[in-house]
C-alpha cells in the first residue's frame, strides 16, 4: 500500500508538515495523509489551471475552425451544423473565463467534471445531427476517454467515474442514433476499443498520479531533512533563517510583535573538555528536547543556531510574553537536572538567554538577531544563568522591557 515512507520523526515545532508516514495508495493514487494530499493539490493548482486554460482555448479554437469550414462548404442545415458548432465555441470560452477566477483545486475538479459531461453531450449531439459522420464515433470515444484519464486535473477516482459513465452512455447513444444501419461487428469493435482505452487510460493515469505524488512526498522528505539539525533533530539554521524572514514579513503586515530568544549553554567548553564530545552531543540533544517540550505553541520555532547556541522564534509575542517563556525554559532546565561537573555557576547545566522583541518591524530581520545576540552577551556578562530582555525600537536601539 505504501510507496514512499520517511522514518525521520519530527522533533520540534513550526510550520513543517508531519512526514511520518508519507504514503501513496496503490489503486486510488492518493496520499494517505489527508493534509499532505490537500497540500499536494494546492501545490499543483497553478499548473492544473494552466492545463485547463490551454484545453479550453484549444477546444474553442477547434470549434471556430469547424465553424469556418462548415460555413465555407455551405452545410445543408444551419440547425444541424452551425448551432452545435457555435455552442462548441461559446462554452469553452465561458469555461476559460471561469477557470481564470478559480482559487480552489476542489472547485476546479468539480468544474472539469461538469465540463467534460457537458462537452461530451455536445459532441455526441453534433454527431447525432450528422449521421454521415458515424465513422468518427470510435475515434471520438477513445479520444475522450484518454483526455479524461490523462489530461484533466481530476483525482483518479473522479476520472474513473466520469470515464465509466461516458463509456456506458456513448455506445448506447451510438446504437440508438444509427439503429439498424450500424453493423454489429463495427459496434462490437467499438466497444472493444472503448474497453481497451479505459484499461490503458486507468493504468497510465494511476502510474502518473502515483509518481507525481511520490515525487512530491520525496520532496517533502528532502526539504525536511535539509531543514533539520542532524544531531538534535530540531530545526537547523537554514530553517530558522527562512522562518525568521517569513514571520518578519507576516508580523509587519499584521502589525504584530515578533520575539526571539537567543540561548547559550553556560560553560559548555568546560563540559566538553571534561565529559568528551560524544557526551557533549548527548547533552545538547537532551537540552533540545527540554526546550521543545517547554514551548507550547505550534507556531513557535525551536532551532539550533550553531554549536551550543539555540534560538526560539515566537510570532505575535510581546516583551512580557518573551520574558515569561524565557523563565519557563530556565525552570524546565532546572527540572531536568542535567549535571555539569565543571560549571563555575553550579553543579547543574544552566543557560543564558537574550530575549529581544520587535514591536514596530522596520528594516531587516537580521536586526532582531543582532539585538537578541547583544542581550545574550549582556546576560552572560551579568554572571550567566540570566535572562536579559529588551525591545527593539524603530531607531535601532535596545530598550529594557
Amino acid at each position: 500500500m505504501t510507496d514512499t515512507r520517511s522514518n525521520a520523526a519530527k522533533i520540534g515545532l513550526g510550520a513543517e508538515p508531519e512526514l511520518t508516514p508519507v504514503a501513496v495508495t496503490r489503486w486510488s493514487a492518493r496520499l494517505v495523509d489527508p493534509q499532505v494530499e490537500q497540500d499536494y493539490l494546492l501545490h499543483r493548482f497553478a499548473d492544473d489551471r494552466r492545463r485547463v486554460l490551454l484545453l479550453t482555448g484549444l477546444v474553442a479554437l477547434a470549434s471556430i475552425l469547424n465553424f469556418l469550414v462548415s460555413y465555407l462548404t455551405n452545410a445543408p442545415s444551419f440547425e444541424a451544423t452551425m448551432i452545435p458548432t457555435i455552442a462548441g465555441i461559446v462554452m469553452p470560452i465561458v469555461g476559460f473565463c471561469i477557470a481564470l477566477r478559480l482559487r480552489s483545486p476542489h472547485v476546479l475538479q468539480t468544474l472539469m467534471m461538469v465540463a467534460i459531461v457537458v462537452g461530451t453531450l455536445t459532441r455526441l449531439s453534433m454527431l447525432t445531427l450528422r449521421p454521415d459522420t458515424a465513422d468518427m464515433w470510435t475515434t471520438l470515444m477513445v479520444g475522450i476517454v484518454f483526455v479524461i484519464y490523462l489530461y484533466l486535473p481530476i483525482r483518479l477516482a473522479g476520472s474513473v467515474a466520469v470515464a465509466a459513465l461516458f463509456s456506458c452512455v456513448a455506445p448506447f447513444w451510438w446504437l440508438q442514433v444509427l439503429g439498424d444501419v450500424l453493423p454489429p461487428d463495427v459496434f462490437y469493435r467499438g466497444l472493444v476499443w472503448v474497453l481497451l482505452a479505459n484499461a490503458l487510460g486507468f493504468t497510465a493515469a494511476n502510474s502518473l498520479q502515483r509518481s507525481q505524488r511520490m515525487q512530491y512526498a520525496q520532496g517533502l522528505v528532502m526539504r525536511h531533512l535539509l531543514s533539520t539539525d542532524a544531531m538534535t533533530g530540531i530545526a537547523n539554521r537554514r530553517r530558522f533563517d527562512a522562518a525568521l524572514a517569513r514571520e518578519w514579513r507576516r508580523c509587519r503586515r499584521a502589525g504584530a510583535p515578533l520575539s526571539l530568544l537567543m540561548i547559550d549553554v553556560d560553560h559548555f567548553k568546560a563540559y566538553n573538555d571534561y565529559c568528551g564530545h560524544p557526551q557533549g552531543d548527548a547533552c545538547l540533544r537532551e537540552l533540545a528536547q527540554v526546550l521543545v517540550e517547554a514551548i507550547g505553541r505550534p507556531g513557535d520555532i525551536v532551532a539550533r543556531y550553531g554549536g551550543e547556541e539555540f534560538a526560539v522564534l515566537m510570532p505575535e509575542v510581546g516583551a512580557a510574553g518573551a520574558l515569561a517563556v524565557a523563565n519557563k525554559l530556565t525552570a524546565a532546565l532546572r527540572q531536568a537536572d542535567i549535571a555539569h561537573p565543571r560549571s563555575p555557576a553550579g553543579p547543574r547545566l544552566t543557560i543564558s538567554i537574550g530575549a529581544a522583541t520587535a514591536k514596530n518591524l522596520t528594516g531587516e530581520p537580521a536586526s532582531l538577531v543582532e539585538f537578541a545576540d547583544r542581550l545574550l552577551y549582556a546576560a552572560k556578562a551579568a554572571g550567566r544563568n540570566q535572562v536579559a530582555v529588551g525591545q527593539l525600537t524603530p531607531a535601532g536601539t535596545i530598550r529594557a522591557a
